[in-house]
């Protein structure tokens, strides 16, 4: 009996993982040989008056057996967790874009000259390996990124946030509509 509670949980603890990843990630577990081709010639980018920055850009990732490709939007993350300072890396998968996109349009772009008084509103997106908030205070507008790093320190997330790059917002949406 116990070895069944033992396998349910462990089952239920990877399918609990899995779902949380993206389509794109799970390609790339999935592959012994990859390609990333990365498109520097389009890419959004913020950063913070600390030195960290967030990096938006399009991707396709190939298994090199196989030749199947996926098309992406990978995450670049340089950023203080405490005291020392770490890098890491995201996925949006082709099937998530289309709904960062409208969140984008929808919510961010027409709340950008938003003027709030004694007030806040934040409008939040959330994918599998990331989430995104735009955050007007009064005056003020903030955007913050959160990772989900499926890495060596297992489902940590990393923070990062802006109130000096906010018009980046448009480069992050051409990046969006090129992957789209």
């Amino acid at each position: 009996m116990k070895q069944l509670i033992a396998a349910a949980f462990l089952f239920l603890s990877v399918s609990l993982f899995a779902q949380n990843q993206s389509s794109t990630r799970d390609f790339i577990d999935k592959a012994s040989f990859l390609q990333i081709n990365k498109d520097w010639t389009i890419t959004a980018e913020f950063y913070s008056g600390l030195g960290e920055y967030v990096k938006f850009y399009p991707v396709e990732v190939m298994d090199l057996k196989s030749k199947e490709t996926r098309d992406a939007l990978q995450l670049d993350m340089h950023t203080k967790s405490g005291a020392e300072w770490v890098d890491a890396q995201a996925w949006v998968a082709l099937d998530e874009v289309a709904g960062l996109i409208d969140f984008v349009e929808s919510y961010v772009i027409p709340n950008l000259d938003l003027d709030l008084r004694k007030k806040s509103r934040e409008f939040i997106f959330e994918s599998k390996e990331m989430k995104l908030s735009f955050m007007v205070h009064e005056r003020q507008r903030r955007i913050s990124i959160w990772l989900n790093n499926y890495g060596k320190e297992g489902g940590s997330k990393y923070y990062f946030w802006t109130e000096s790059q906010i018009n980046n917002i448009t480069y992050l949406l051409q990046v969006l509509k090129r992957i789209k």
